[in-house]
């Protein structure tokens, strides 16, 4: 497909079908929009038909992009910024090999629109946002309510499960339901006070692939508070991400940076 660059001022001119929602085209508009006259080094995961790298190909007109996909790329580029790699998106080796070659400096953007499967896109992330992601860089991850999506290898419709008790809580909860506890009034207030404080104060939630991985993404959020010396456990530290943002399938982290 041909078309006018220069008729491209914002991403929402650009007709990508994959980004059909809205909100996609605000975040990249927002985030990336400040830096698409840079000479950004770019990497998307899973491009399907090519289109959308002809699109960030003409949107990012000084950035060098690179793309990953389980089959060949069938598109050509002219520019001579772009290059596509054949592959799996949670091959560790080959994701080292791609930073090497195309930025052995780090990526400033990172978009993983591959199999959205939360174990893949898992290993990705982590490998990728670890030791391939420019400090203060971004990465985005697209479509994680697959999650809830039972045709899906890791998608289920939404179940909401509570994770198991401790063992105090559950002798807790044994006490509260004994009709010995429950014919005392004070023994009753009491077990019933502590089982609300306790075992209520969990929350049901649905924790399947995609979902499941971005819930663990806000743990890291919450690394501080995690690892606080008083309250938490292991040894205290800040988040490695400076912010994230989720929104209806589209996920946005700006990973840390080293002056923060």
């Amino acid at each position: 497909m041909e078309f006018d660059s220069g008729s491209i001022k914002t991403i929402a001119d650009i007709p990508i079908d994959k980004m059909g929602l809205a909100h996609y085209f605000a975040n990249y508009e927002r985030y990336l929009g400040p830096m698409r006259d840079r000479p950004l080094n770019f990497l998307e995961l899973g491009v399907a038909n090519g289109d959308s790298l002809k699109y960030w190909e003409k949107w990012l007109p000084h950035a060098r992009i690179t793309g990953l996909d389980i089959n060949p790329c069938p598109v050509s580029f002219d520019s001579g910024r772009v290059e596509c790699y054949v592959g799996e998106q949670q091959d560790r080796a080959l994701l080292d090999r791609v930073a090497a070659e195309r930025a052995p400096e780090g990526f400033d953007v990172i978009i993983d629109d591959a199999a959205h499967v939360g174990q893949l896109a898992r290993i990705s992330f982590w490998h990728l946002f670890d030791h391939h992601l420019k400090a203060g860089g971004y990465y985005f991850i697209e479509d994680w309510g697959t999650g809830y999506w039972p045709e899906y290898p890791d998608g289920k419709h939404f179940s909401p499960e509570i994770a198991d008790l401790s063992w105090h809580e559950r002798i807790l909860d044994r006490m509260h339901a004994n009709a010995g506890v429950r014919a005392v009034y004070p023994l009753r207030k009491l077990t019933g006070w502590m089982r609300w404080n306790l075992v209520r104060r969990r929350f049901h939630g649905h924790d399947r692939g995609m979902v499941g991985f971005v819930k663990e993404l806000i743990d890291e959020c919450g690394a501080a508070d995690m690892t606080h010396p008083s309250l938490g456990t292991g040894t205290p530290r800040a988040s490695r991400f400076e912010w994230m943002r989720v929104s209806l399938g589209h996920v946005v982290i700006r990973k840390a940076r080293l002056d923060a």
